[in-house]
């Protein structure tokens, strides 16, 4: 027979260096050996500053644990007698690709037996501190697919880096704010960043994405606050780019120092241990008690909520900043609308294709998606909390995000994604969007359709998810009273109702045959599907909801008659079959 003490609670365990004092007796020594980076000779000498003050900066997060300078950077000679690749080395490598897979891996080699760190290296790619655009694949999100272990150990924090960077200096552009020493200390921190990401890998640690709840939305842009501790609590977090919409902001763009997550992480994993026993149990149990702390709180991959329908936690996501993200994501569309007035007049060069003009608007377009990517996730959330049976300062270990919260981020995903003027642009916009030809490329079209609906169908797959309604349900049961009859009939609403007596544009027709067929697709819940009975139920319901909106086929255009006569055919038929 087994009892509850036979299996629980689980160990997991962690990688970690052998460090090991030179002075025993003293609270912060020197470590007999420490742990040394070597710059490859190859690095470009203006960004080895940068990358020599993110390793270490991490000397900041042992000094708690009792060491001083516990990492040391020396630059590799250009005579050396050794390749970077000498795995008797840790180097800090240098690479340029035409196609790069990587902005920053960080890697190690582990003693299996003992989960000792033998040896790491840290690659590092020149594409992402550019202004060169790489469109093959800006982000590698873990899908239902990969079921987290294609990707679990793959870091795309160099991805997210290089499309700040050039939000950023979009930004910085249209706002009159740009400058060589304004763009220096952008590329400078998003190194700095780097660095200390990567390298934080090397010494153990995994992605913590709760860590930008840190600061409030007002503090995020005050310096002296983030200065200090950092814009986020971790640096293992994918942290966006900061950038205020001010014409005064002085804030930071990107964490340069370990926050207090790291600190308490390198402590645990690397202050000495006690020679009594029962001042070792002590000293781990009161420095873990301290996890319900809300700057020490935690999550990774297993947990974001990147993908459609995977994680509950909305806090725990890419992408997003301050502990108002939803505040935080809508300031920043507000700010990229208001761009895109003076974008051509900013991008485009006599003489020049269009080609910096599109780019332009591809980094504004996908900086919007991840802003609405970031709201949709609070519908049907659910706030975890992983602290242990009776634990200071603990909270339920499951809650829904409160029913204000989620209309509001709701009411949102309907202006801003949704409505009939969502996506809308100056005139001149569309018809200046082209690539500059090379070679035998030829001229394609944007198709601009297209890429709304692939938007709003990216916002629509996480709120009409399976996993979500299934939650969203479950969760009425133990506190959420924003129900599933709510979201449908605000989704419905937000698709149909603005417009229902008048004539519909043609991108607004697009997402309504859209939703109608999803909300078709889980009535006949075909074979293999697993809509429940409830999804099921609210998903007829608010068909012939949409039957009501459409109703008006007199005093419209041609084109919205034919829609509408299109989706009575196509509920009507979906019906009585």
């Amino acid at each position: 027979m087994t009892t509850a003490d036979d299996v629980t609670p689980y160990r997991d365990p962690i990688h970690r260096w052998n460090l090991e004092k030179k002075y025993p007796e003293q609270f912060v020594s020197v470590p007999v050996e420490p742990i040394t980076w070597w710059i490859e000779n190859t690095t470009p000498i203006e960004f080895r500053d940068a990358i020599r003050d993110g390793v270490l900066a991490w000397n900041k997060a042992f000094e708690k644990a009792g060491f001083n300078s516990a990492l040391e950077v020396k630059i590799q000679p250009d005579d050396a007698d050794w390749d970077a690749g000498d795995i008797r080395y840790n180097v800090l490598r240098w690479t340029s690709s035409p196609n790069p897979p990587f902005g920053g891996y960080g890697p190690s080699f582990v003693n299996p037996r003992t989960g000792q760190i033998l040896g790491a290296d840290i690659m590092l790619e020149y594409v992402y501190f550019t202004n060169r655009v790489k469109y093959e694949r800006l982000y590698e999100p873990i899908t239902d697919n990969d079921k987290g272990e294609k990707n679990k150990h793959v870091c795309s924090s160099g991805n997210v880096k290089h499309q700040g960077n050039l939000f950023a200096s979009k930004v910085l552009k249209s706002t009159g704010r740009f400058s060589l020493l304004e763009e220096h200390r952008l590329i400078y921190e998003s190194m700095v960043n780097l660095v200390l990401h990567e390298v934080g890998h090397t010494l153990g640690l995994s992605h913590n994405f709760y860590s930008s709840n840190f600061h409030s939305l007002n503090n995020i842009y005050d310096r002296n606050k983030t200065e200090p501790v950092g814009l986020t609590s971790s640096v293992m977090d994918y942290e966006m780019v900061n950038v205020g919409k001010h014409n005064n902001w002085t804030g930071q763009y990107y964490s340069t120092t370990p926050g207090p997550y790291d600190i308490w992480a390198i402590q645990y994993g690397y202050e000495p241990t006690l020679k009594n026993p029962v001042d070792e149990a002590s000293r781990v149990s009161q420095l873990l008690a301290h996890s319900t702390k809300e700057e020490l709180r935690y999550g990774n991959d297993a947990d974001d909520m990147r993908s459609p329908g995977r994680g509950v936690d909305p806090r725990i996501m890419i992408s997003d900043m301050s502990n108002d993200p939803i505040g935080y994501a809508q300031e920043r569309m507000d700010l990229i609308r208001s761009l895109y007035k003076g974008l051509r007049k900013q991008y485009e060069t006599p003489g020049e294709s269009h080609h910096a003009f599109t780019d332009a608007f591809y980094v504004l377009n996908r900086e919007y998606r991840n802003c609405l990517t970031v709201i949709s996730r609070y519908v049907g959330g659910m706030y975890m909390d992983r602290s242990m049976v009776g634990q200071e300062e603990s909270e339920l270990p499951f809650m829904a995000v409160p029913k204000e919260t989620q209309k509001w981020a709701m009411s949102l995903l309907n202006k801003y994604a949704f409505s009939p003027n969502a996506f809308s642009v100056p005139n001149d916009i569309y018809n200046h969007l082209q690539w500059q030809r090379r070679g035998w490329s030829g001229t394609k079209d944007h198709k601009i359709h297209d890429q709304i609906l692939d938007q709003q169908r990216n916002i629509l797959d996480q709120l009409l998810h399976m996993n979500v309604l299934k939650r969203i349900s479950d969760s009425q049961l133990y506190g959420n009273s924003y129900s599933l009859s709510d979201v449908f009939q605000d989704i419905t609403d937000g698709c149909f109702a603005i417009d229902a007596g008048t004539s519909v544009s043609s991108v607004r027709r697009n997402l309504q045959i859209d939703y109608t067929e999803r909300l078709i697709k889980m009535v006949l819940n075909k074979k293999g599907e697993k809509y429940n009975n409830l999804t099921i139920s609210l998903a007829y319901s608010n068909l012939q909801k949409i039957l009501k909106h459409i109703n008006k086929k007199y005093g419209v255009d041609d084109a919205t008659k034919a829609h509408r006569e299109f989706l009575n055919y196509r509920i009507t038929e979906a019906l009585d079959t």
